[in-house]
């Protein structure tokens, strides 16, 4: 009786193990938690951007009621390389939500995402922006209208080819000191800084958009305002404006 309950129990964890790694082939991942981001024509997401605004077009509907707005647009690169599961999680307005899920079902083939060497599905989240503004605003990181600006890290080893928003964090907590008060009283938190990259390059107007704890606000400022110049953004062949938001996690261990 023993043996078939030891046999039995073999089977059991034996079926357990099998549908655990059938589950975790099947897994969908997000951007953070793979080791090679998906490519988009060999290049990262602001291509991606760009391609979506040469097949957009602004609905008719939309142009007459003077209609903007940002969609937010949920899929999932799949291994091999196709994008489904293709879903908006918050609306502007049904003309212009219809038209991102339209154009981004359209999208050509991704290289997919990897995990220690093997391709994996992984879930994007894209913001298309639907925007009838003056030329001398600053725009955002995805209008699509803007090539986006581009950060050249010092720390960058040769070869690596990562986004921009991974090397400039990189970059941050290399540079960053953190607060000697903050490390003594175990002070951590998740920051927003938001900042504007200028047609030349350099960063302006960095400010705090949500906060961690005011020493660690502080410090985040300090780094961001000590930044390198940028490549910056291009609308038309143009350099233009640009703002971004960027989260950052202060932690100690």
């Amino acid at each position: 009786m023993k043996k078939i309950a030891l046999i039995l129990t073999v089977i059991l964890a034996a079926t357990f193990c099998n549908n655990l790694q059938a589950q975790q082939k099947q897994e969908t991942l997000p951007m953070s938690a793979v080791d090679v981001q998906p490519a988009f024509q060999g290049e990262n997401a602001g291509s991606f951007a760009k391609w979506v605004f040469t097949q957009l077009k602004y609905p008719e509907q939309a142009v007459k009621e003077n209609l903007t707005g940002k969609v937010i647009v949920q899929f999932t690169i799949s291994k091999t390389g196709d994008v489904k599961d293709i879903k908006v999680l918050r609306g502007a307005h049904p003309a212009l939500d219809a038209e991102a899920l339209r154009v981004i079902s359209m999208s050509p083939k991704w290289t997919p995402g990897q995990v220690k060497g093997e391709p994996v599905n992984v879930t994007f989240v894209f913001p298309v922006i639907f925007n009838m503004r003056n030329e001398s605003e600053s725009v955002a990181v995805f209008d699509m209208e803007v090539t986006p600006a581009e950060f050249d890290s010092p720390y960058k080893k040769e070869g690596e080819k990562r986004p921009s928003s991974v090397e400039f964090t990189k970059w941050i907590f290399l540079t960053m000191n953190y607060p000697k008060e903050a490390r003594m009283n175990w002070i951590m938190g998740k920051a927003k800084v938001a900042f504007d990259i200028l047609e030349d390059g350099t960063v302006d107007n960095v400010r705090i958009v949500k906060s961690a704890h005011p020493l660690l606000d502080e410090e985040l400022v300090r780094v961001v305002k000590l930044s390198p110049a940028w490549k910056p953004a291009t609308r038309h062949d143009k350099p233009v404006r640009t703002t971004y938001t960027l989260p950052f996690v202060f932690e100690l261990r």
